[in-house]
């Protein structure tokens, strides 16, 4: 018996008992493609973490379009909620990246969503720490006037 249809003669052909099993099992991402990921994915991340703290600096006194400007400072304030939010969207996508088995990606994100989020959670701290020594070193307050 002939086949209806001609082969290309110097592939493989598979008829019968010489057919292989088909894969079983999770197919993970080759390593080139993980580590281009990873690195595509870390520069997305800078990325955000910038534009997340840049959202988040509040200009205090500053309005856009005002006519009577004095020019004088303005003071900036980061809200480092911002920059939280950031790396729990980042740590979200080291779970994505892991469910398409992109292990060395998604450790990365995990690695990097760590980074973001301890440095809004110090961020934070510092600037508590500083508004509370503004607040116990401006006059008529209660730490002062004791002395």
């Amino acid at each position: 018996m002939t086949d209806p249809v001609p082969r290309p003669s110097g592939l493989p052909q598979f008829r019968g008992e010489n057919v292989p099993p088909p894969r079983s099992g999770p197919r993970w991402l080759p390593l080139a493609g993980d580590l281009a990921l990873a690195v595509g994915l870390l520069v997305l991340d800078a990325i955000g973490a910038v534009v997340a703290f840049l959202a988040g600096i509040d200009y205090s006194g500053w309005q856009p379009f005002d006519p009577a400007a004095d020019n004088s400072d303005i003071s900036l304030t980061a809200n480092w909620l911002y920059v939280g939010i950031a790396g729990g969207v980042i740590l979200l996508t080291a779970a994505l990246l892991y469910r398409l088995r992109a292990v060395i990606s998604a450790c990365l994100q995990v690695l990097v969503a760590v980074v973001v989020l301890l440095i809004a959670v110090s961020g934070a701290q510092y600037d508590e720490e500083i508004g509370a020594r503004a607040e116990a070193s401006a006059p008529g307050h209660p730490a002062v006037s004791d002395r």
